[in-house]
C-alpha cells in the first residue's frame, strides 16, 4: 500500500500538467500563467521582477524590462507551451505563433541559459552577451544567484501584477463590446 501511495504521489506532477495553449498571462521574464497553472519557460532564467542590472550610475530595472519584453513577445498570439518531460517542476517549451520565447529572451539578453538542462541556447546566449544586449550590457547578478542569496520572491507583487492584468484585460474587453 506504501508503495503505491508513494508512486501516486511521485505521478503527481506530471499529472498537474500537460501542454497548454491560448492567451497566458507573464508573471516575470520566465513565468507565464494560463488562470492557476504557472509554467517556467524551459531552459532559461530571467531576472526577478524586482532585480536591477548595470552599476556606475547606469542602473536599469532588468527584471521589469524582461517582463515587459516577454509580454510584447505574446501579445496578441497563440502561445503553445509543451511540457518537458525532463524536469520535475513545470516547466515547457513556449512558443508565440511558432517562435521559441526562451530563445527570444535568450536572443534579446533578458534572461541566460540554465546549464543544468544542457547546452540549449549556449550560442544564442554567448551572441547576446558579444553584443553586449540585455543584461549584458554592463553588470549583473545571475538571476539564480540573485535568488539563492534571498532575491525578492515577488509573491505579493506578482499577485498584484496579476489581479492588474486581469483588470485591463476586462476594460479591453469591454471597449472591444
Amino acid at each position: 500500500m506504501k508503495r503505491s501511495i508513494l508512486a501516486a504521489a511521485l505521478l503527481v506532477p506530471t499529472l498537474a500538467f500537460g501542454d497548454l495553449a491560448g492567451e497566458p498571462m507573464v508573471m516575470d521574464g520566465d513565468t507565464l500563467a494560463f488562470d492557476d497553472a504557472r509554467i517556467d519557460l524551459y531552459g532559461v532564467h530571467a531576472p526577478t521582477i524586482t532585480q536591477s542590472c548595470g552599476g556606475d550610475g547606469e542602473v536599469w530595472s532588468c527584471g521589469w524590462e524582461a517582463a515587459l519584453f516577454l509580454e510584447e513577445q505574446i501579445e496578441g498570439r497563440h502561445v503553445v507551451c509543451v511540457e518537458t518531460a525532463d524536469t520535475t517542476e513545470p516547466m515547457a517549451r513556449c512558443t508565440a505563433d511558432g517562435v521559441d520565447l526562451g530563445g527570444l529572451m535568450i536572443d534579446a539578453g533578458l534572461a541566460v541559459r540554465d546549464e543544468t538542462l544542457g547546452g540549449d541556447y549556449a550560442e544564442r546566449e554567448m551572441a547576446a552577451a558579444e553584443a553586449g544586449r540585455g543584461i549584458w550590457s554592463g553588470p549583473f547578478v545571475d538571476p539564480v544567484v540573485w535568488a539563492d542569496r534571498g532575491g525578492c520572491s515577488c509573491a505579493a507583487r506578482k499577485k498584484s501584477i496579476a489581479e492588474t492584468a486581469e483588470r485591463l484585460r476586462e476594460e479591453s474587453e469591454a471597449a472591444v463590446q
